[in-house]
């Protein structure tokens, strides 16, 4: 029968101790990784394009009122009895161009959460993987490391009986 040749009992107790708490930090990350990933994607596949719908909204509003205004403006029988519109012809073009800007930034939004969505369906994999490692592979290999240990301090215990 051959002779074990560890040293210190003591120092594969740490490194059992180690992996349990490495697993628990590292499930800790990935749970806080999972929930940023689902942030992330609810931000860019919701409230993004929700807040530009609300700005369309808004900017039509504005848009209209604009426009009434100015034929408010220019609804006079005679040219000469006519006010300057100039200002409301002003007020026209940008809240027309506010609604172009909106309308542009609500189809970005919908691009972006279609690629977001892509990345993160492409990150959550690797994490449930390492969820995997966290949840299954380090506790069984501290479980095993343990048993390891027992066994080894009786061999080091029945050494020392006399």
């Amino acid at each position: 029968m051959s002779s074990s040749n560890v040293r210190n009992i003591e120092s594969l107790e740490a490194f059992q101790v180690g992996l349990v708490r490495l697993s628990d930090q590292w499930r800790k990350s990935v749970d806080e990784m999972r929930l940023l990933v689902h942030r992330a994607e609810e931000d860019f596949a919701h409230a993004r394009p929700s807040y530009w719908r609300h700005q369309i909204q808004l900017a039509e509003r504005e848009w209209n009122e604009a426009k009434d205004n100015l034929a408010i403006k220019r609804a006079s029988i005679r040219p000469q009895d006519r006010p300057s519109a100039s200002e409301a012809v002003k007020r026209v073009q940008l809240a027309e161009a506010r609604r172009r800007l909106c309308d542009q930034k609500l189809r970005h939004a919908k691009k972006w959460s279609l690629e977001i969505a892509k990345q993160c369906d492409d990150l959550l994999g690797p994490l449930a993987e390492l969820a995997q490692q966290c949840d299954v592979v380090l506790p069984m290999a501290a479980k095993e490391l343990r048993g390891l240990i027992d066994q080894l301090r009786q061999y080091n215990d029945q050494r020392e009986a006399p």
